[in-house]
């Protein structure tokens, strides 16, 4: 079996293969320390306050992302269910931010001043450029796992009892809410029809990239706990 029919399951799915592929690294994400607990309440503030500040910085550059993979959909019908998905995690995610913000005393300036960190600055260039330099079905594939991912996270840890006076239940809501998922089961399917259009070779990168920045957002939350920072 090649690589190009490796990028494919039985069904003739792209996403559902892709999913299949990074079945290791959803492993070592589920039990990362910030997100379990995170999901009981006992995560220091520290390290949420770290955490949230990166992803504003980091919903800054995923915006323009996705409205560069908007802009090389093949059709308008794909790109009004792009952008209205988008929209809809976008809203979502602001909407978490500004309350947080608050609830954590990070100031306007905080955010402004904020520097990325190794992985968030690896993150989003790496994005940026996918996004930039690829083919539209190769884009797509990069920023879905930023999608499917936070979705599959906060369907888990929405299931697990409630702690009374979690700090971080709004997180939990957010992710596990049925808009947001709506949201990232189109972007889920938009890949896959992308992926049916798209050339063995074509496949074989977005299998690539969707891998990769898999493996970026593990990077991201285990550098948020150890409060990772430039080292020199």
């Amino acid at each position: 079996m090649d690589a190009s029919t490796q990028s494919m399951d039985a069904t003739g799915s792209f996403t559902a293969a892709a999913w299949d592929r990074i079945a290791p690294v959803m492993a070592e994400i589920e039990v990362l320390p910030l997100l379990t607990r995170l999901s009981d309440g006992t995560l220091p503030p520290e390290v949420f306050r770290h955490y949230i500040l990166q992803d504003a910085l980091y919903l800054k550059h995923y915006a323009r992302c996705l409205a560069i993979v908007a802009a090389k959909a093949p059709d308008n019908a794909q790109v009004l269910r792009f952008l209205g998905s988008a929209q809809k995690a976008i809203t979502v995610e602001q909407g978490l931010h500004a309350g947080f913000l608050t609830q954590f005393g990070i100031s306007s300036e905080d955010v402004t001043s904020a520097e990325p960190s190794p992985a968030c600055f690896a993150y989003t260039n790496f994005l940026l450029a996918t996004a930039y330099h690829s083919s539209y079905a190769v884009a797509l594939s990069s920023i879905l796992p930023c999608f499917w991912i936070y979705w599959h996270v906060g369907e888990a840890i929405k299931n697990r009892p409630v702690v009374e006076g979690n700090a971080f239940q709004a997180w939990i809501n957010t992710y596990g809410d049925p808009q947001f998922a709506a949201g990232a089961r189109e972007v889920i399917a938009l890949t896959d029809i992308a992926a049916r259009a798209a050339s063995p070779t074509e496949r074989i990168e977005m299998m690539d990239v969707f891998v990769r920045a898999s493996q970026y957002e593990w990077m991201f939350w285990d550098s948020a706990w150890r409060l990772d920072a430039w080292p020199v």
